[in-house]
């Protein structure tokens, strides 16, 4: 079944939200694109519904100077306004991610003085991927819930301690101010904006539209490695680390681990978790999860033939665990995950 293009509206929208899309040069062009199709599929749908009296979107790009973005691609787009002309009221400020020119947007006093300026006339304010850095350097995100792309994580808690960073949410809401996730994150967060302002029956439809999930399953922990390998000091503890990534079948109880490494088990915890930050039972269950991610991505073996192996000793531990810290089964993480070769 095919879903047909929406008809344009048979007549204009008396009101329309004002969103404002923040870009600089080397920014991640599906943080713009992305989020900005939900806006506009969101636009077009509402007379299909007969609601065309209500407000829908309009998107503009703003950027240093008006004209064409070059992306981090290489594709360009064309920003319709100079930030620093303007001063209107947003509904939404939407301030997107760039892996590296990010760092050097932040840097910029001329557009972290806009974003401080602007952000206080807007309805809400949001950013897509690493975008957070920059709302952070403006001084929006002390004390409040927030989250970006997995591997800016703890760039961003490090760098602004005040912080709350959930690095494993596809987007969070604090009050009026929304982050997402690593860059198609963006979308999950403007299909919640869309159900925000004008119900699920739009939400679904734009998500229909767009083939995604209008709540997608998870969140990006199962995009992740997941397992880190933090320490400070000791490379006796880097090398235990390294053995338990490999031998997740083991026996890996605490009295076990401090065996292996010559210390009583309440030297060992307290030793591995001023090391890593975490307790050596959090680790190996991440090391374990990790293991059977892996299986259940490259591998055609049983789910219970993996959670033995894997360490977890049954098929319902795994899965518990799994929606523990991937909020999915490894049912559905397979489902999702498995390399096309198997098929």
């Amino acid at each position: 079944m095919t879903t047909p293009l929406p008809d344009q509206a048979p007549q204009e929208i008396g009101r329309s939200r004002r969103i404002g899309f923040l870009v600089y040069p080397d920014c991640e062009i599906l943080d713009v694109c992305g989020p900005l199709d939900t806006f506009f599929y969101a636009d077009a749908w509402l007379p299909r519904f007969g609601r065309v009296n209500e407000p829908g979107y309009h998107c503009d790009i703003l950027a240093a100077k008006p004209g064409p973005v070059r992306s981090r691609c290489g594709m360009e787009f064309n920003a319709t306004h100079s930030f620093h002309d303007f001063g209107e009221s947003l509904d939404t400020l939407v301030v997107v991610g760039g892996a590296i020119s990010v760092e050097e947007a932040g840097k910029d006093p001329a557009m972290i003085e806009w974003v401080r300026f602007i952000a206080p006339k807007a309805r809400r304010v949001a950013s897509i991927c690493t975008g957070a850095l920059i709302l952070a350097a403006a001084g929006l995100l002390h004390h409040r819930r927030v989250t970006t792309h997995w591997m800016f994580a703890e760039v961003l808690s490090s760098e602004y301690p005040s912080i709350e960073v959930d690095s494993s949410l596809l987007f969070a809401r604090d009050g009026n101010i929304y982050t997402s996730g690593g860059i198609t994150a963006g979308i999950d967060l403007g299909l919640a904006m869309i159900e925000e302002d004008l119900g699920r029956e739009i939400a679904l439809a734009v998500a229909r539209m767009m083939v995604v999930f209008p709540r997608r399953p998870g969140g990006q922990s199962q995009f992740s490695s997941y397992i880190q390998h933090n320490t400070k000091n000791r490379p006796d503890i880097i090398e235990l680390q390294v053995w338990v990534l490999g031998h997740p079948g083991e026996n890996l109880s605490v009295p076990a681990l401090a065996e292996r490494m010559a210390m009583s088990p309440r030297n060992f915890t307290r030793l591995f978790r001023s090391e890593t930050g975490e307790t050596p039972a959090q680790f190996v269950e991440r090391a374990r999860a990790d293991a059977a991610r892996c299986r259940l991505e490259t591998t055609s073996l049983p789910i219970e033939t993996i959670a033995l192996e894997s360490g977890f000793g049954g098929a319902e531990r795994m899965r518990r665990t799994f929606q523990r810290l991937f909020t999915v089964s490894p049912h559905d993480y397979r489902a999702r995950f498995r390399s096309t070769l198997l098929n």
